[in-house]
């Protein structure tokens, strides 16, 4: 009887130790910090660059301002404040309080992302670019059900319009936040004015294919983002906008589950 009583104890301090070792290689794993030369690394910020490029492609039609180029909605925002003239009975040619909400939004995103980043000192590792990747999908993929579902209440100066705008704009400032903690900077996912500067001042320009690694970097994520423009647009002309917002979010997705299969820092296979 006293060994009947035994062997279940014995089980269960089994189990838990298993647990315990389960719920710490898990731990582990997720801390790794992420090889920054990976191949696997470059690609799924390609992708990314792919998924900013259709945001702001459907994004200006229905807001009259951008997710992600927040230079362009800098730009805006004076010209609007300056240039349209209430009295004058013709309606504004951008609606300030959406650039201003996208503006903001953005920079919040940046802020907290960072700064979270900053002080946990993980800015580099899997579980960081896996969970922080996950939220800003789930805020894409937010914005695009409800720019789907209420399309017809949706404009570039309504209160739906301006929370669509928020969200995607606070995703966006997040995103490029955890990529500019890889201090990858040929490939920032949204920007690029300082791409095509950088390209074409390069004074290795002209070097071979796999001579130049960095232009190499720099023309794909162009391209990307070129591509995931004129993606966004093709949707939106062929169907509602909030599609694009939609595939946006499927390929940030995949990007966010591709993070749990980078190789780790001391790994140079991928090198």
């Amino acid at each position: 009887m006293s060994g009947a009583t035994i062997l279940p104890q014995a089980n269960n301090s089994s189990d838990q130790v298993r647990t315990t070792a389960t719920h710490h290689r898990l731990s582990t794993y997720l801390e790794e910090s992420l090889c920054l030369a990976s191949r696997l690394l470059e690609l799924e910020l390609f992708l990314l660059a792919l998924a900013i490029g259709i945001q702001d492609a459907i994004s200006f039609p229905d807001f009259h301002c951008f997710a992600s180029n927040q230079t362009g909605n800098t730009v805006l925002f004076a010209v609007g404040v300056l240039l349209d003239d209430p009295s004058g009975g013709e309606p504004p040619m951008f609606a300030i309080s959406t650039l201003a909400v996208s503006l903001s939004f953005f920079i919040i995103g940046v802020f907290v992302t960072g700064q979270i980043a900053n002080r946990l000192a993980i800015s580099q590792t899997r579980g960081w670019l896996f969970f922080s990747g996950l939220g800003q999908t789930v805020l894409v993929i937010i914005a695009g059900a409800l720019q789907l579902r209420y399309s017809e209440l949706v404009g570039p100066n309504t209160k739906l319009g301006r929370i669509i705008i928020g969200l995607l704009a606070f995703s966006s400032g997040s995103q490029v936040a955890v990529v500019r903690g890889l201090k990858i900077t040929d490939i920032t996912t949204a920007m690029a004015t300082a791409a095509y500067i950088d390209i074409f001042i390069d004074p290795r320009l002209f070097a071979g294919f796999t001579e130049n690694r960095g232009r190499n970097r720099r023309v794909v994520f162009l391209l990307m983002l070129v591509l995931g423009s004129f993606v966004g647009a093709g949707i939106g002309k062929a169907a509602n906008l909030g599609v694009g917002v939609l595939v946006s979010g499927g390929i940030k997705t995949v990007v966010s589950v591709m993070f749990l299969f980078n190789s780790k820092e001391d790994n140079e296979e991928e090198k």
